[in-house]
């Protein structure tokens, strides 16, 4: 049962509903939450479904629709949407959870697909058929470290060698051999977003470990771990450079 329709069944048990119990049958009210709203109803139905990655950690997710078949996996969990999605090109089969088209990119190469509960949660799919982003090639024009501390860190930059230095580093610079994160707060770990005019409407996003003795780490991706009710975090963190390690530091 998903969190996107929900059933209330009130039982006899439930005094406070009133329920009536005839003859030895109890009566049972349900109660339909979240129904599709009348223009999405005629919209095709994609179908979600979830295997393990070939990446460690991962999850690979797919949203098939026809012969069309959309895929979530290490590569698109690093890219985000620019602008919340509004052009509703499909729903999911329970409940009102929508698919859309992304603003900037055809149908045919990526779409949204709400992946939420109880608030709308769009994650970016690629059409299986089309290569995955290569952030290795690709030209990025911005730069952005969103910062632990909100806007007092967020900065941006459109200095051509830091840029280059965050694509060498995250494709061919060599992993650190500590385990890290040593701590996992909310604040040492944080990212980046930069920005290409060849992905239009998405976002490149790898992430910034900020360590316990200042040194600071790139990743491409992370991935989760969970067991016996906690969760421990795999990523290929990799020392920053010194442009970025100096950018990032100076106020």
């Amino acid at each position: 049962m998903t969190p996107k329709q929900k059933w209330l069944i009130v039982g006899a048990v439930v005094v406070a509903a009133g329920l009536l119990a005839v003859g030895g049958l109890v009566v049972i009210a349900w109660i339909k939450f979240d129904e599709v709203p009348p223009q999405y109803r005629s919209l095709p139905v994609y179908v979600h479904d979830q295997t393990d990655s070939t990446h460690p950690w991962h999850r690979r997710s797919t949203a098939t629709c026809g012969s069309a078949v959309y895929v979530n996996d290490f590569e698109e969990s690093a890219l985000l949407i620019q602008r919340s999605p509004t052009n509703a090109i499909g729903r999911a089969p329970i409940g009102n959870a929508l698919v859309c088209s992304i603003e900037g990119q055809s149908p045919q190469d990526y779409i949204a697909v709400d992946c939420g509960s109880e608030m709308p949660a769009f994650e970016v799919f690629r059409n299986s058929k089309r290569p995955a982003f290569d952030y290795r090639h690709a030209k990025f024009q911005v730069l952005e470290y969103t910062g632990r501390i909100g806007r007092v860190e967020h900065k941006r930059s459109t200095d051509p060698a830091l840029i280059a230095e965050v694509v060498w580093t995250l494709s061919a610079g060599t992993p650190t051999t500590a385990e890290l994160p040593a701590s996992m707060t909310s604040t040492n770990i944080t990212g980046l977003h930069m920005f290409s005019d060849q992905l239009p409407g998405l976002i490149f996003c790898p992430l910034v470990y900020n360590g316990e003795a200042g040194a600071i780490y790139l990743a491409e991706n992370m991935g989760s771990e969970f067991t016996n009710r906690t969760v421990k975090f795999h990523a290929r963190w990799i020392p920053a450079g010194s442009l970025f390690t100096q950018w990032v530091r100076v106020p």
